[in-house]
């Protein structure tokens, strides 16, 4: 649990040193919906997601296997991690990028039907939207984009076997990348005249490399600052495949806090 608060603290901290440079600078306003115009407009999102991964394997509709991991297991092995979140836009046409990327160690592997000695296995973890976006609604209470994009899911896995009677240096990896296509929606909601809004998305896809569907949900609060936002989320992200008479589910879920730094 330190582990959390501290990158909780880390993130909010940027954004009070944010908000401190932005007080010598001349007052600006907090902006809770953006505003479409000719002016190029950035962001950049650092966030902490309070990751939980359930997993689920069924052969010819019956249930095989099913493990849930929770934030806790999964920092106790996390290497390195980082999420961020970036758009631009000029006038209605934008672009968006979310990108997490983590490295796992399990120094606790165990090689059934062997005696192990202790391997080690690991694991790397990247999920990457890239997408294209334009503004179909704005308002001072609404923003509204659509987008159309891909979402590319990369995991990688090695183990270095410590088992005995297997040679010294040997190992058993695994590496796969799928890129399916998506498209959704995305914007924002003023809570009445205040500074709070509700931030959401949405989108789907799917059909490539045996993936039958892909979709990720967003919905959370946030609050408008004159040098950016804040804000709480609930984010799902949820895989299904088959392959051979095997489907495999994936469910991402957890609570996610942001900092958002406008340009």
């Amino acid at each position: 649990m330190k582990n959390i608060y501290r990158l909780i603290s880390a993130l909010f901290l940027a954004g009070l040193g944010a908000s401190a440079i932005a007080a010598d600078e001349a007052p600006r306003q907090a902006i809770p919906i953006p505003q479409v115009s000719d002016e190029w407009r950035y962001s950049l999102t650092p966030y902490l997601w309070l990751l939980n991964v359930n997993g689920q394997v069924d052969y010819n509709n019956h249930p095989v296997a099913n493990s849930t991991i929770g934030t806790a297991e999964l920092l106790s092995k996390l290497q390195f991690g980082a999420m961020a979140e970036g758009e631009v836009h000029k006038g209605n046409w934008g672009f968006a990028a979310n990108l997490l990327y983590s490295r796992l160690k399990d120094q606790g592997t165990t090689m059934r039907g062997q005696v192990d000695l202790g391997s080690t296995t690991t694991m790397t973890l990247g999920i990457y939207n890239l997408a294209a976006t334009y503004t179909l609604y704005n308002s001072s209470q609404v923003y509204l984009d659509a987008m159309a994009g891909v979402r590319i899911f990369a995991n990688a896995a090695k183990t270095d076997l410590d088992v005995q009677g297997t040679p010294q240096g040997t190992s058993l990896s695994m590496n796969t990348t799928v890129t399916n296509p998506i498209v959704g929606v995305k914007g924002r909601i003023r809570i009445a005249d205040s500074d709070y809004f509700v931030p959401f998305y949405i989108d789907v896809g799917g059909g490539v490399d045996g993936t039958q569907v892909t979709t990720q949900g967003i919905i959370g609060l946030g609050k408008a600052y004159d040098w950016g936002d804040v804000s709480l989320n609930f984010n799902n992200l949820y895989y299904k495949t088959k392959t051979n008479n095997v489907t495999t589910s994936l469910d991402f879920y957890g609570a996610a806090v942001g900092v958002t730094f406008k340009f």
